[in-house]
Protein backbone atom coordinates (compact mmCIF):
# COMPACT_ATOMS: atom_id res chain seq x y z
CA UNK A 1 0.00 0.00 0.00
CA UNK A 2 1.22 3.68 -0.82
CA UNK A 3 2.87 5.63 -3.32
CA UNK A 4 6.25 4.41 -5.00
CA UNK A 5 9.04 6.60 -3.13
CA UNK A 6 10.84 7.05 -6.02
CA UNK A 7 8.21 9.00 -8.12
CA UNK A 8 7.03 10.58 -5.09
CA UNK A 9 10.52 12.01 -4.97
CA UNK A 10 9.28 14.25 -7.93
CA UNK A 11 5.90 14.07 -7.85
CA UNK A 12 4.83 14.01 -4.07
CA UNK A 13 0.96 14.08 -4.65
CA UNK A 14 -0.25 15.74 -1.07
CA UNK A 15 -2.40 17.79 -3.21
CA UNK A 16 -0.62 21.22 -2.49
CA UNK A 17 -0.54 21.67 -6.33
CA UNK A 18 -4.16 20.91 -6.88
CA UNK A 19 -7.02 23.96 -6.73
CA UNK A 20 -9.83 24.09 -5.19
CA UNK A 21 -13.17 25.09 -7.16
CA UNK A 22 -15.38 26.76 -4.12
CA UNK A 23 -14.85 30.05 -3.16
CA UNK A 24 -15.53 28.34 0.40
CA UNK A 25 -15.26 32.48 2.10
CA UNK A 26 -14.21 32.99 5.52
CA UNK A 27 -15.64 32.04 8.80
CA UNK A 28 -19.28 30.79 9.50
CA UNK A 29 -19.78 31.01 5.69
CA UNK A 30 -16.42 28.97 5.10
CA UNK A 31 -17.94 26.25 8.17
CA UNK A 32 -21.28 25.85 6.35
CA UNK A 33 -20.19 25.63 2.89
CA UNK A 34 -17.44 23.18 3.75
CA UNK A 35 -20.72 21.02 5.50
CA UNK A 36 -22.62 21.28 2.42
CA UNK A 37 -20.22 20.22 0.38
CA UNK A 38 -19.19 17.04 2.47
CA UNK A 39 -23.37 16.21 2.86
CA UNK A 40 -23.07 16.04 -1.34
CA UNK A 41 -20.25 14.02 -1.52
CA UNK A 42 -21.44 11.56 1.45
CA UNK A 43 -24.71 11.01 -1.07
CA UNK A 44 -22.91 10.82 -4.58
CA UNK A 45 -20.57 8.50 -2.75
CA UNK A 46 -23.15 5.78 -1.59
CA UNK A 47 -24.94 6.34 -4.90
CA UNK A 48 -21.69 5.28 -6.94
CA UNK A 49 -21.44 2.50 -4.00
CA UNK A 50 -24.79 1.29 -4.60
CA UNK A 51 -24.52 1.56 -8.58
CA UNK A 52 -20.90 -0.77 -8.75
CA UNK A 53 -23.06 -3.28 -6.43
CA UNK A 54 -25.77 -2.99 -8.19
CA UNK A 55 -23.86 -4.04 -11.61
CA UNK A 56 -22.00 -7.13 -10.26
CA UNK A 57 -25.48 -8.20 -8.77
CA UNK A 58 -27.39 -7.75 -11.95
CA UNK A 59 -24.79 -8.34 -14.60
CA UNK A 60 -22.69 -11.43 -15.61
CA UNK A 61 -19.17 -9.88 -16.72
CA UNK A 62 -18.90 -5.76 -15.49
CA UNK A 63 -15.54 -4.32 -16.40
CA UNK A 64 -13.65 -0.96 -15.63
CA UNK A 65 -11.65 0.48 -18.00
CA UNK A 66 -9.23 2.99 -16.43
CA UNK A 67 -7.29 6.11 -17.99
CA UNK A 68 -6.00 6.74 -14.38
CA UNK A 69 -7.27 10.50 -14.66
CA UNK A 70 -8.89 11.80 -11.40
CA UNK A 71 -12.67 10.12 -11.84
CA UNK A 72 -11.19 6.64 -13.00
CA UNK A 73 -9.05 6.83 -9.72
CA UNK A 74 -12.24 7.76 -7.91
CA UNK A 75 -13.73 4.87 -9.41
CA UNK A 76 -11.36 2.73 -8.66
CA UNK A 77 -10.86 3.45 -5.19
CA UNK A 78 -14.99 2.66 -4.92
CA UNK A 79 -14.38 -0.14 -6.33
CA UNK A 80 -11.71 -1.40 -3.88
CA UNK A 81 -13.51 -0.19 -0.71
CA UNK A 82 -16.28 -2.22 -1.86
CA UNK A 83 -14.64 -5.29 -2.00
CA UNK A 84 -15.40 -5.68 -5.90
CA UNK A 85 -11.78 -6.29 -7.18
CA UNK A 86 -12.38 -9.66 -7.46
CA UNK A 87 -15.61 -9.54 -9.69
CA UNK A 88 -14.72 -6.18 -11.38
CA UNK A 89 -11.80 -6.81 -14.10
CA UNK A 90 -9.65 -3.69 -14.51
CA UNK A 91 -8.82 -2.75 -18.13
CA UNK A 92 -6.10 -0.38 -19.41
CA UNK A 93 -5.48 0.54 -23.02
CA UNK A 94 -1.66 1.54 -23.77
CA UNK A 95 -1.69 3.30 -27.10
CA UNK A 96 2.24 3.16 -26.78
CA UNK A 97 2.72 6.80 -27.04
CA UNK A 98 1.56 7.54 -23.04
CA UNK A 99 3.23 9.76 -21.05
CA UNK A 100 5.83 7.14 -18.65
CA UNK A 101 4.51 8.65 -15.83
CA UNK A 102 1.36 7.08 -17.03
CA UNK A 103 2.64 3.83 -16.96
CA UNK A 104 4.43 4.10 -13.91
CA UNK A 105 1.34 5.16 -11.98
CA UNK A 106 -0.74 1.96 -13.30
CA UNK A 107 1.90 -0.55 -11.48
CA UNK A 108 1.53 2.01 -8.91
CA UNK A 109 -1.77 1.46 -8.21
CA UNK A 110 -1.48 -2.12 -9.34
CA UNK A 111 0.91 -2.40 -5.94
CA UNK A 112 -1.23 -0.02 -3.77
CA UNK A 113 -4.91 -1.75 -4.12
CA UNK A 114 -3.36 -5.02 -4.88
CA UNK A 115 -4.70 -6.28 -8.47
CA UNK A 116 -2.97 -6.87 -12.24
CA UNK A 117 -4.64 -4.56 -14.65
CA UNK A 118 -5.58 -6.77 -18.20
CA UNK A 119 -3.31 -4.44 -20.71
CA UNK A 120 -4.64 -4.09 -24.02
CA UNK A 121 -2.58 -2.19 -26.92
CA UNK A 122 -2.39 -2.41 -30.63
CA UNK A 123 -2.86 -5.67 -32.69
CA UNK A 124 0.32 -7.14 -33.96
CA UNK A 125 2.93 -5.27 -31.65
CA UNK A 126 4.53 -6.58 -28.83
CA UNK A 127 5.85 -3.59 -26.74
CA UNK A 128 6.10 0.39 -28.04
CA UNK A 129 9.36 -0.15 -29.93
CA UNK A 130 7.52 -2.94 -31.81
CA UNK A 131 4.83 -0.61 -32.57
CA UNK A 132 7.38 2.29 -33.26
CA UNK A 133 9.07 -0.23 -36.02
CA UNK A 134 5.64 -1.03 -37.99
CA UNK A 135 4.36 2.54 -37.65
CA UNK A 136 6.76 5.14 -37.19
CA UNK A 137 6.80 7.63 -33.75
CA UNK A 138 4.55 9.93 -36.20
CA UNK A 139 2.11 7.75 -37.45
CA UNK A 140 -0.66 9.79 -35.67
CA UNK A 141 0.14 12.57 -37.88
CA UNK A 142 -0.38 10.88 -40.74
CA UNK A 143 -3.88 9.52 -40.17
CA UNK A 144 -5.58 10.45 -36.97
CA UNK A 145 -8.47 8.45 -37.25
CA UNK A 146 -6.83 4.91 -38.57
CA UNK A 147 -3.98 5.90 -35.44
CA UNK A 148 -7.13 6.29 -32.82
CA UNK A 149 -9.09 3.10 -34.70
CA UNK A 150 -5.45 0.98 -34.14
CA UNK A 151 -4.15 2.49 -30.73
CA UNK A 152 -7.37 2.87 -28.65
CA UNK A 153 -10.74 1.46 -30.14
CA UNK A 154 -9.64 -1.44 -31.69
CA UNK A 155 -7.94 -2.84 -28.23
CA UNK A 156 -10.86 -1.57 -26.77
CA UNK A 157 -13.24 -3.39 -28.53
CA UNK A 158 -10.92 -6.53 -28.16
CA UNK A 159 -10.94 -6.34 -24.25
CA UNK A 160 -15.00 -5.90 -24.51
CA UNK A 161 -15.20 -8.24 -27.05
CA UNK A 162 -12.96 -10.90 -24.85
CA UNK A 163 -14.83 -10.27 -21.89
CA UNK A 164 -18.17 -10.55 -23.28
CA UNK A 165 -18.42 -8.18 -21.19
CA UNK A 166 -22.60 -6.85 -20.24
CA UNK A 167 -21.55 -3.58 -18.23
CA UNK A 168 -19.07 -1.51 -19.36
CA UNK A 169 -18.27 0.76 -16.54
CA UNK A 170 -15.90 4.05 -17.52
CA UNK A 171 -15.51 7.30 -16.07
CA UNK A 172 -17.42 9.59 -18.49
CA UNK A 173 -19.51 12.52 -16.88
CA UNK A 174 -21.51 15.25 -18.23
CA UNK A 175 -19.01 18.31 -17.39
CA UNK A 176 -16.64 16.39 -19.26
CA UNK A 177 -19.05 18.83 -22.24
CA UNK A 178 -19.06 18.47 -25.75
CA UNK A 179 -20.87 14.49 -26.74
CA UNK A 180 -20.97 13.80 -23.21
CA UNK A 181 -23.38 16.28 -22.13
CA UNK A 182 -26.44 14.77 -21.47
CA UNK A 183 -24.58 11.17 -20.31
CA UNK A 184 -27.26 9.12 -18.06
CA UNK A 185 -25.47 6.52 -15.33
CA UNK A 186 -26.70 3.34 -17.01
CA UNK A 187 -26.82 3.48 -20.90
CA UNK A 188 -27.27 0.28 -22.51
CA UNK A 189 -24.25 -2.15 -21.47
CA UNK A 190 -22.01 1.09 -20.58
CA UNK A 191 -22.19 2.31 -16.99
CA UNK A 192 -21.71 5.61 -16.84
CA UNK A 193 -20.92 5.60 -13.01
CA UNK A 194 -19.98 9.29 -12.48
CA UNK A 195 -21.90 10.89 -14.85
CA UNK A 196 -23.77 13.02 -12.54
CA UNK A 197 -20.57 13.84 -10.66
CA UNK A 198 -18.28 16.57 -11.58
CA UNK A 199 -14.57 17.39 -11.92
CA UNK A 200 -14.51 19.38 -8.11
CA UNK A 201 -16.32 16.36 -6.58
CA UNK A 202 -13.88 13.89 -7.27
CA UNK A 203 -10.70 15.75 -6.50
CA UNK A 204 -12.92 16.28 -2.60
CA UNK A 205 -13.53 12.61 -3.08
CA UNK A 206 -9.54 11.85 -3.51
CA UNK A 207 -9.18 14.38 -0.96
CA UNK A 208 -11.20 12.58 1.87
CA UNK A 209 -9.68 9.60 1.45
CA UNK A 210 -5.82 10.47 0.07
CA UNK A 211 -6.94 8.54 -2.94
CA UNK A 212 -3.68 8.20 -5.17
CA UNK A 213 -3.60 10.07 -8.35
CA UNK A 214 -1.77 10.78 -11.65
CA UNK A 215 2.00 12.06 -10.46
CA UNK A 216 1.55 14.75 -13.68
CA UNK A 217 -1.65 16.65 -11.80
CA UNK A 218 0.83 17.76 -9.45
CA UNK A 219 2.71 19.93 -12.50
CA UNK A 220 -0.45 21.38 -14.02
CA UNK A 221 -1.91 18.87 -15.85
CA UNK A 222 -5.95 18.33 -15.41
CA UNK A 223 -6.14 15.57 -17.99
CA UNK A 224 -3.90 12.87 -19.64
CA UNK A 225 -3.72 11.41 -22.61
CA UNK A 226 -1.04 10.83 -25.60
CA UNK A 227 2.00 12.73 -25.09
CA UNK A 228 1.68 14.25 -28.67
CA UNK A 229 -1.79 16.29 -27.90
CA UNK A 230 -2.20 16.95 -24.09
CA UNK A 231 -1.17 20.02 -22.84
CA UNK A 232 -1.72 21.66 -19.27
CA UNK A 233 -4.09 24.10 -17.79
CA UNK A 234 -4.69 27.02 -15.81
CA UNK A 235 -6.10 25.93 -12.73
CA UNK A 236 -8.09 28.88 -12.56
CA UNK A 237 -10.20 26.99 -15.67
CA UNK A 238 -9.86 23.38 -14.19
CA UNK A 239 -13.18 23.13 -12.56
CA UNK A 240 -15.31 24.91 -15.16
CA UNK A 241 -17.50 23.56 -17.47
CA UNK A 242 -15.53 21.15 -19.77
CA UNK A 243 -12.06 22.46 -18.54
CA UNK A 244 -10.84 19.16 -17.37
CA UNK A 245 -9.97 18.00 -21.00
CA UNK A 246 -9.29 21.52 -22.23
CA UNK A 247 -6.04 20.44 -22.45
CA UNK A 248 -6.64 17.12 -24.55
CA UNK A 249 -6.83 16.60 -28.31
CA UNK A 250 -5.13 19.73 -28.77
CA UNK A 251 -4.06 20.50 -32.72
CA UNK A 252 -6.41 18.15 -33.72
CA UNK A 253 -9.04 18.06 -35.91
CA UNK A 254 -12.10 15.69 -37.62
CA UNK A 255 -11.50 14.71 -40.95
CA UNK A 256 -14.46 17.52 -41.45
CA UNK A 257 -12.62 20.06 -39.68
CA UNK A 258 -14.08 20.45 -36.55
CA UNK A 259 -11.77 20.16 -33.41
CA UNK A 260 -11.15 16.93 -31.81
CA UNK A 261 -12.86 15.87 -28.25
CA UNK A 262 -13.12 12.50 -28.98
CA UNK A 263 -10.56 9.64 -29.73
CA UNK A 264 -13.14 7.52 -31.06
CA UNK A 265 -13.12 4.41 -28.03
CA UNK A 266 -16.90 5.39 -27.08
CA UNK A 267 -18.29 7.03 -30.41
CA UNK A 268 -17.55 4.72 -32.25
CA UNK A 269 -17.84 1.63 -30.16
CA UNK A 270 -21.66 1.23 -29.46
CA UNK A 271 -23.71 1.00 -25.95
CA UNK A 272 -26.43 -1.25 -27.05
CA UNK A 273 -24.18 -4.17 -28.22
CA UNK A 274 -20.62 -2.95 -27.07
CA UNK A 275 -19.36 -3.29 -30.42
CA UNK A 276 -17.49 -1.31 -32.90
CA UNK A 277 -19.84 0.35 -35.55
CA UNK A 278 -19.54 -1.03 -39.10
Amino acid sequence: MGLDPELSKMFPRDFKNIPFGTDYGEGEDATKNKILESRRLDYLEAELQAVLKEAVANKERPMFTTALITGDCVILDAIHKAGLLDKIPIVFVDTYTLFPETMAFLREVENHYGFKSKVYAAQGCTDQEDYYAKYGRDYWMKDIDEYDKLCKVEPMNRALAEANSDAWINGRRRDHGAERAALPVWEGKKLNALAMWTFEDCWAYCRRHNVPYHPLHDVGFSSMGDMHSTLKVDPKIWFTYGGERSGRFQNLVNKDGSAKTECGIHTEIKADDLKMKA
